[in-house]
């Protein structure tokens, strides 16, 4: 049995989180998305546009996911229940309150967090690296294409 097969097999519940998980930030981003921000067209998109262009692209990413639990067949990785919960909460209560306060705050504070729970602890790199990013997407959406973010 080669690495690879080893590899696959053990990370069955992980294929599982990471498939479910994802069906359901994409089902919150695209109905958030849905009811509250404008789509508009291919030539002048809206703020909508490409947060359910994400959704979708998720919920592809999700499918695939629980195909390839499928496969797996043996489980020996302990999942970090406390660290998953945590960082669906942010993404979820992200989505909900975009409307509320906008994509600045929202996005600063849980790309920031959301990061820290990957890394395993805070660190000053990664709230500027996360304050960059947010900036930036900024920067391109608003000031460069002109689409107005929520």
């Amino acid at each position: 049995m080669g690495s690879s097969q080893v590899e696959q097999r053990s990370a069955k519940r992980a294929w599982y989180v990471a498939g479910i998980s994802g069906l359901l930030v994409a089902g919150v981003i695209g109905w958030v998305t849905w009811k509250h921000y404008d789509l508009g067209t291919l030539d002048r998109p809206g703020p909508g546009f490409f947060p359910l262009l994400v959704a979708a692209l998720m919920v592809i990413a999700s499918v695939i996911a629980l195909i390839e639990a499928r496969g797996a067949t043996y489980d020996v990785v302990p999942t970090n229940w406390r660290r998953f919960g945590i960082g669906a909460a942010v993404m979820l209560g992200g989505a909900g309150l975009l409307p509320v306060f906008g994509f600045l705050p929202v996005s600063l504070v849980g790309t920031t967090v959301s990061a820290s729970l990957i890394e395993g602890k805070f660190q000053w790199k990664i709230l500027v690296t996360m304050t960059g990013v947010t900036f930036g997407i900024w920067l391109i959406f608003e000031r460069l294409l002109g689409i107005g973010l929520p």
